[in-house]
């Protein structure tokens, strides 16, 4: 009988640390990405404006030649396109060339070079091929990052957005705020829509689709606007979806049974 209880007793337990982790996780993770994207502010604070102007001169020819390949314009600064180019232009340290935050979601994550899965584990990669994050015409960056991670909710409130809402890409000293326009389903090789669109300033945010299954990818495109530091400061956090709820609400419900369960035990013995 005694086995039995310690048996059930640990039961719960690993129960309780299997359903809490991914909170924890999230926690531990979502300051770790806030102190990255703070490391990252000081660095371009402690840069002198030369050095932040040759960075962004760098990577506004990147865009600029990247553009004019794509519409079979000759260049012969091409080179500025080879991967080795690609990983230094806004390199400020360990591979971040800024960051976004979508405050009505409570997102705040660091941009990385690449795709890799290193990258997707920890932050928002850039799709190597598209328009640097800088902002401009004819530009259209391509931003990635995965949701319902075990460690890390990254990008998984995205399906909460909806056109009209903001987000917000800092890069050098910058920010560069962006307004939701466009909300679509792809399958994972459709890349027709996410081409640049000659005269817009675009960036789109993609991560997979429906949540645990990722059959598919959610594209969410928004076109620059005017940033007002008033509107950034009354953005409302959005009440969590019913899915989130119920990941959130599962410790507890574990935590209050195993509670109730020795309370319960406890009144027998008295």
């Amino acid at each position: 009988m005694g086995k039995n209880n310690i048996l059930k007793k640990l039961s719960f337990l690993l129960g309780l640390i299997l359903c809490s982790y991914p909170l924890v996780s999230g926690i531990v993770q979502q300051q770790a990405q806030k102190g990255t994207v703070a490391t990252y502010q000081q660095m371009i604070e402690n840069s002198s404006t030369a050095s932040i102007e040759d960075t962004l001169t760098k990577a506004n020819e990147y865009n600029e030649v990247l553009f004019n390949s794509l519409i079979s314009v000759s260049s012969d600064k091409i080179s500025i396109l080879s991967e080795e180019s690609y990983n230094e232009i806004l390199n400020i340290g360990n591979g971040i060339m800024g960051s976004i935050e979508i405050p009505s979601i409570n997102v705040n994550l660091p941009i990385y070079h690449g795709t890799s899965d290193e990258v997707l584990s920890v932050g928002v990669g850039h799709l190597n091929g598209t328009s640097l994050p800088i902002g401009g015409i004819n530009t259209k960056s391509i931003l990635t990052a995965h949701r319902g991670l075990p460690s890390a909710k990254l990008f998984t409130r995205l399906d909460e957005l909806v056109e009209g809402d903001l987000f917000f890409i800092r890069v050098l000293n910058e920010t560069l705020a962006y307004k939701v326009n466009d909300i679509q389903v792809i399958d994972p090789e459709d890349v027709a829509g996410l081409e640049i669109e000659e005269g817009k300033d675009l960036v789109s945010l993609i991560t997979c689709t429906p949540y645990g299954l990722n059959t598919h990818r959610l594209v969410v495109t928004g076109e620059r606007t005017e940033y007002e530091p008033a509107i950034y400061e009354n953005i409302e956090s959005k009440n969590m979806s019913i899915r989130e709820v119920v990941f959130l609400a599962i410790p507890f419900v574990f935590l209050t049974i195993i509670l109730g369960r020795r309370i319960k035990s406890a009144r027998k013995k008295d």
